[in-house]
Order: structure tokens, then sequence, then C-alpha cells
């Protein structure tokens, strides 16, 4: 899948000091936490889908960077001819790499746990050796509430939590992710199927 940075609006992230050489020595990395929740506008059809993959040895000369991506609405980019699908919120282990779509994702005061309370137990777990990525469709009310916590280590996502719930009274949970560059655990309620092979 390709993105284009123009399309989203960069969410505001504090860029975080690159490690510095003092003497002979480095400073150890510095790390950053991002803590918010968003409502999002939803399609149509009344479903979300969501791509998560963890990090792959290089495919010819370009490795394959662990990501998330975010579907709610039905927005596309065309480039060299073909449309590619944008996601809403779209994150990889690389710098500078967090986008949210501002127009369809708004934010949110209300917070939602980072647990995956009112979810099926039983995690569904990738690895660079287990299947490498996981998609899955669920089905939603016309707004969703997403909190996302995401830990960033010289610039770079290196783990996040993220919780999605119906953004009614009920909140029925919807998924959960605990996302890290080689392992991801995704919870999906009954109304989630499995869209990709793996």
């Amino acid at each position: 899948m390709q993105y284009q940075r123009g399309v989203w609006i960069v969410a505001a992230v504090s860029a975080v000091a690159v490690t510095a050489a003092v003497g002979a020595h480095a400073e150890p990395a510095r790390s950053e936490v991002l803590n918010g929740s968003y409502t999002c506008l939803v399609r149509a059809q009344r479903y979300i889908d969501v791509h998560a993959s963890v990090t792959l040895p290089p495919f010819q000369s370009r490795p394959r960077p662990a990501t998330l991506s975010l579907f709610t609405l039905e927005k596309t980019i065309k480039r060299n001819g073909f449309d590619f699908n944008v996601p809403q919120v779209f994150f990889q282990a690389a710098k500078n790499s967090l986008k949210i779509d501002r127009l369809t994702c708004v934010r949110s005061s209300r917070r939602i746990t980072l647990k995956p309370n009112g979810l099926p137990a039983g995690a569904q777990t990738v690895t660079p050796t287990y299947l490498g990525s996981l998609d899955q469709r669920c089905v939603t009310t016309k707004r969703v509430l997403l909190h996302l916590r995401i830990t960033m280590q010289s610039g770079s996502p290196s783990s996040a939590l993220v919780a999605i719930r119906d953004d009614t009274k009920k909140r029925r949970a919807v998924e959960f992710l605990n996302w890290k560059p080689r392992k991801i655990k995704g919870y999906f309620s009954k109304s989630c199927v499995s869209i990709g092979a793996g």
C-alpha cells in the first residue's frame, strides 16, 4: 500500500531529540508518549477496516516496516494511473510517520480504557515468522471513538495501544490492538471478520 504525505494533516507530534554524541559516548535515545482520543466518521455502510503488520525482512533492497492503518471512510488518491485507499489513521515504525485525517477524525475529551474489555478472550497474534499481518473488517455505528497511546523512541513508534468502540451511549467494544514492530496482538468483536490471508 502506498501513502502520500500531503493527504493527511500531520498530527501535532513534537520532534524527539535524536541521539547526540557526547565525547566518545552517546546519550540514550529519548522516549515520548502520545496519548489522545478521536471521534471518527464511518462510511454509510457502517464498517471500518484495520490493517496491521509487523516488520518483515527486506524485499529486494527495501525493508517493510511495521504499520497500522485504520480506514473508516472511502478516500482514494491516484498515483501512476492507479487508485490507492487512504487510511484515516496511519503510523509505522519510522520517524514522523503518524498521520491522522483531521477532517474525518476530530479530537475528543472522552477516553476509553486501553484494554480488551468487552471483547472475546484470546488474541490473534502475528509475528515476523507467523502470518506477518492481520486485516479485519468490523461492523460499527455511524461514528467510532478511537483512543491511541503511542510510545515513541527517537521519533519512531516503538509500541502502541489502540482501542476502538462505537461512539454511542453504550460504547460497544469493537477492537483492541497491542502493536509492536515485531509482535501484534489483536482482539476483535463478533462483528469483525478477516478480510486478508493473514
